[in-house]
């Protein structure tokens, strides 16, 4: 996922690290954060902890474990925010209260590797899958070391937006992943399958995610702003192309977005 700084940086800053890249690489966890040191890329997020909300107690020790496994990948990564998303299968409980205590007993974990955690809605969550409702339980956790992810596919998708961005204050707002998507080929499309093969990169798309960056700024957003983008047609591109359509686009972005007084982020890749 590639990350851009806005109004400061010329060139990407910053990268994320998704897990599953991680099991085929050929090296270590070590050797990406040496390769992204000669680089000059901080590695600012590893993602994504799955199944950890709302897991039934026969699931407890292997989500514990998985977590544990992803902690310390994040040590050798020089990384310091875990994503956190919701459940999206049937065996995940619907209670509340079993989630905040879920992410109660996870914000614990990660302060005790002076890590951070950000939890993100799917939009297709099972029984979390809104801004509002991850805000809700993050809120009642109350937690010095857990927050929000605003990823403005999921956001934009279930019809949320600046009410409820605006809602978060700045403090808890660890993150933003940014992408645009092409509108629905057809209105029963599942949810799931219009991210994992249309999403695209700001400004290509029919997501207005030009009002969801002013939001978050509004806000008091001031960090990195990280692309994920899942389509099949960059998955078949030179990575280099890709790369710099990523950074054009975030440029354009930024060229739509209303003058601030002062700069305030970074630019993400993965």
């Amino acid at each position: 996922m590639q990350s851009y700084r806005p109004r400061g940086v010329i060139g990407h800053a910053a990268v994320e690290i998704f897990a599953d890249d991680l099991q085929i690489f050929p090296g270590s966890a070590r050797d990406i954060h040496r390769l992204t040191e000669a680089l000059d890329l901080d590695v600012v997020l590893l993602q994504p902890l799955r199944d950890y909300v709302g897991a039934t107690l026969l699931r407890r020790a292997d989500v514990n474990e998985n977590a544990q496994r992803m902690l310390e990948q994040m040590n050798q990564l020089g990384c310091r925010l875990l994503l956190a998303c919701s459940r999206t299968d049937a065996a995940t409980s619907p209670e509340p209260q079993a989630q905040m205590e879920d992410l109660g007993r996870l914000a614990r974990l990660v302060q005790q590797h002076d890590c951070a955690v950000a939890f993100e809605a799917l939009a297709w969550g099972t029984y979390v899958n809104r801004l509002s409702q991850a805000w809700d339980r993050v809120r009642a956790v109350n937690h010095p070391h857990l927050g929000i992810m605003l990823d403005s596919f999921h956001v934009l998708a279930q019809g949320e937006g600046a009410l409820e961005i605006m809602a978060i204050p700045a403090d808890k707002l660890y993150f933003i992943q940014m992408a645009d998507a092409a509108a629905r080929p057809y209105p029963a499309m599942p949810v799931d399958k219009w991210s994992r093969h249309h999403r695209c990169f700001p400004g290509r798309g029919t997501l207005a995610v030009t009002a969801f960056v002013v939001a978050a700024q509004q806000a008091g957003y001031q960090d990195v702003w990280s692309l994920e983008i899942f389509n099949d047609r960059y998955r078949q591109t030179a990575p280099a192309a890709v790369a710099a359509e990523g950074f054009a686009s975030l440029w354009w972005l930024e060229r739509h977005l209303p003058p601030r007084g002062q700069a305030g982020a970074a630019v993400c890749g993965g």
